[in-house]
């Protein structure tokens, strides 16, 4: 939980130091009414996003409201997400959850629709606006810090290729960050790093080039796409016993490869509980209802989720996957109603 009104907290996104607390959501009745809910996320091509559809869609009917939900199309689609929100605001929705693909540009239509009095939840990669009064977003700058400190922590010498995700988005800049952070001191040096949209053939060519370009590399860190492709690359290239790889968040294709032993670890936001929480805080916003009046962000703690390859850190016993992922052959859901 973070208080953005801090005085060491930085009011854009709400990035600052972290109290641990006890989450506690509402119960059905404590909802007056079937309030409206719009949701726009960057996209559902990876199953992070899926997750958070599965979250949003139970949690929506946990509670008895209205919800819409709505994919932007990826992250060079700014147009197209704020065509969404001001769709959402002109509907006179209570409330507007956004996981944003821009960290500012999405600005003028989120203020608007609040000035218009809607409750905007910043739901899942930061929104720059200190308008926003609520946000559930985990700072991956701490992500990215957990993969960083696994590595540092081995007290070995590494050259690592870092893919953290999309160029000028909140979260892989702060993901960045956090890994750089993390190997600050350490014997592990980043000796490229590329970014790129977290679709699987823009990553691909990413990987191809980082190969290419250093035959000495040790690591690949990057996206849970990044590591899914880069596997199929270094099978290919028969460079898989020289290259580890560390995700710097997971998806379920990414815990088989730890599983099997071909990733070593990767942290895991938890976004189903992530997801609860944004529909749970904004109906709390409208009821009137805080959990807590001194903090205004709130998430999960990331886990870092290791397996055989990590040797004496291998905790998969202990992973519980229902929080980060929806059932197996779950499909997205657009609209609930009560």
């Amino acid at each position: 939980m973070i208080d953005c009104d801090a005085p060491d907290v930085d009011p854009k996104g709400c990035a600052g130091k972290a109290t641990e607390g006890t989450y506690t959501s509402l119960a059905r009745s404590d909802v007056t009414k079937p309030w409206k809910i719009c949701i726009t996320v960057p996209h559902l091509k990876d199953p992070i996003w899926v997750a958070q559809n599965y979250a949003a869609v139970q949690e929506s009917r946990r509670l008895g409201v209205n919800m819409q939900f709505h994919d932007a199309g990826g992250y060079t689609e700014v147009t197209n997400q704020a065509q969404q929100v001001e769709n959402c605001t002109a509907q006179k929705v209570d409330a507007i959850i956004v996981g944003a693909v821009s960290f500012d540009a999405l600005n003028p239509v989120i203020e608007s629709a609040i000035d218009k009095g809607i409750v905007v939840i910043d739901g899942g990669n930061g929104i720059s606006s200190p308008k926003i009064k609520t946000r559930t977003v985990l700072d991956y700058y701490e992500m990215g810090k957990s993969a960083g400190a696994y590595l540092a922590k081995q007290g070995k010498p590494a050259k690592v290729a870092l893919l953290p995700g999309p160029a000028g988005v909140s979260w892989s800049e702060r993901s960045a960050q956090g890994f750089k952070d993390a190997i600050a001191g350490s014997p592990v040096q980043i000796i490229d790093t590329k970014y790129g949209d977290t679709a699987k053939e823009v990553q691909l060519k990413l990987v191809e080039d980082v190969l290419s370009a250093h035959k000495d590399v040790d690591v690949i860190a990057g996206t849970a796409v990044t590591i899914d492709v880069a596997r199929t690359v270094l099978v290919e290239r028969g460079r898989e016993q020289q290259v580890k790889l560390v995700a710097t968040y997971l998806i379920p294709t990414t815990l088989d490869l730890i599983k099997s032993g071909a990733a070593s670890c990767a942290p895991t936001e938890q976004p189903v509980i992530t997801y609860s929480m944004a529909v749970d805080q904004a109906v709390r916003r409208l009821e009137k209802k805080p959990l807590d009046d001194k903090y205004e962000r709130y998430a999960p703690r990331p886990l870092l989720v290791c397996g055989p390859a990590a040797g004496k850190d291998n905790n998969l016993s202990t992973f519980d996957e229902k929080t980060s992922f929806a059932p197996k052959g779950y499909s997205p859901v657009f609209k609930v109603s009560p």
